[in-house]
């Protein structure tokens, strides 16, 4: 059996040692040697985008928080209008360029995309400092409201962090967020924070059954 080899290593701010590992072909980001992501079973993070950017009018604008292994920003690029951008965060410089390497022929090459604008920066910063912006909004940071890696990305999923996300929306904009596991009392506090809010359970692997995560989606109320 062939072994597991590391492709690239980075530290995220608060320490967290992040891992790119390949093995016969298959990637996985690990967060100190626990799987994050796969490119084996990414589905969910393509669904993240469905939900939010279908039918978005033209000139739209959308955000996604959390670069991972890019599946997200090219599910977004396929479905907005061409004329609308789609503003990618990632914090941690090594997951972009692993993503302009070695991992980038997996999502086609969402970064080469002229619709794409990529932000090295906090998404917690970037949300807080805008209003009335995004068209929609999805997050896959971290691994959901209820099972943190980095417990700095908790405020994301509180009732601050989601009253910023409203308030960064356009009226009648749309969040999605990813999450490994489910919560139960999120979709309330998502609603209790004027979003009109459900959970959405999906596979992790496209066509099996096995894994499976949750995308909690609101609507600007």
């Amino acid at each position: 059996m062939k072994p597991w080899i590391t492709v690239g290593e980075a530290l995220s701010p608060d320490g967290t040692r992040l891992e790119l590992v390949e093995h016969d072909g298959e990637y996985i980001i690990r967060a100190d040697d626990l799987p994050l992501m796969s490119t084996r079973m990414h589905f969910s993070e393509v669904e993240l985008a469905r939900v939010v950017c279908n039918k978005l009018k033209s000139g739209a604008k959308v955000m996604i928080g959390g670069l991972g292994l890019g599946y997200t920003l090219r599910s977004a690029l396929d479905l907005i209008p061409k004329d609308a951008k789609a503003v990618q965060v990632e914090l941690v410089p090594e997951v972009i360029e692993w993503n302009k390497g070695p991992l980038a022929p997996f999502a086609n090459h969402p970064l080469n995309d002229k619709r794409a604008e990529l932000v090295q920066d906090d998404v917690s910063k970037v949300i807080r400092n805008a209003h009335n912006e995004y068209d929609s909004i999805m997050l896959d940071v971290d691994n959901g409201p209820s099972a943190l890696v980095d417990e700095r990305n908790s405020w994301l999923y509180t009732d601050h962090g989601l009253q910023a996300i409203r308030r960064a929306l356009k009226n009648g904009g749309r969040v999605a967020i990813w999450s490994a596991d489910d919560e139960p009392r999120f979709t309330s506090r998502m609603r209790r924070n004027g979003f009109r809010a459900e959970k959405i359970q999906v596979q992790a692997h496209k066509g099996k059954g096995g894994i499976r995560h949750v995308i909690f989606t609101g609507r600007k109320t």
